[in-house]
C-alpha cells in the first residue's frame, strides 16, 4: 500500500494551561464533556508546577470561549490534521516531501494502533505551504 492517499485538512488546536496536579485533566475533560465538546486529539506536557493540554475538539470556538470564561488561559493555533496509512514508510514519505520543501515540523503528535490509519496533528513552519505539498502526494 506504499504511496497510499493521505487525507488532510487545516484545523485549530487549543492549548489550555493547567496546574500539574491530580485531577486537573479530569476536570477539564469533564467540563468540556458536560458542554457537549468532544475531544478528538490530546497531548500533554509539563513544566515545573504547571502544564498544558493541547486539544483538537469538534467545536473549537465554543470550547475556547468556555475555557476562557472559566478563567483558564487558552490559546488557539492553526495545525494540520492528517490521516495516513498505518504502514511502514508512509509517515517517512510524507515527512520527506515536507523536508524537501524546506518545511520544519515544530511539533506534532499522533495516535493509532495496529491496522487502520494513523491520525496525526502536525505544526509545520508554514501550514499553507505544507498543504500544497500534501496535495501533490
Amino acid at each position: 500500500m506504499a504511496g497510499a492517499k493521505i487525507v488532510y485538512s487545516k484545523g485549530t488546536q487549543l492549548t489550555v494551561y493547567i496546574d500539574n496536579r491530580k485531577g486537573t485533566l479530569s476536570a477539564l475533560a469533564t467540563f468540556l464533556g458536560k458542554h457537549g465538546i468532544n475531544i478528538y486529539g490530546l497531548t500533554l506536557a509539563d513544566t515545573e508546577g504547571h502544564g498544558y493540554a493541547r486539544l483538537i475538539v469538534d467545536d473549537t470556538e465554543k470550547a475556547r470561549q468556555l475555557v476562557e470564561d472559566s478563567g483558564e488561559l487558552v490559546a488557539a493555533r492553526e495545525v494540520l490534521l492528517i490521516q495516513v496509512a498505518n504502514e511502514p514508510g508512509e509517515l517517512a514519505r510524507m515527512l520527506e516531501a515536507l523536508a524537501k520543501r524546506n518545511l520544519n515540523i515544530e511539533y506534532g503528535y499522533s495516535s493509532g494502533g495496529p491496522g487502520n490509519e494513523k491520525g496525526l496533528v502536525l505544526v509545520p513552519s508554514d501550514v499553507d505551504a505544507a498543504l500544497d505539498v500534501l496535495k501533490a502526494l
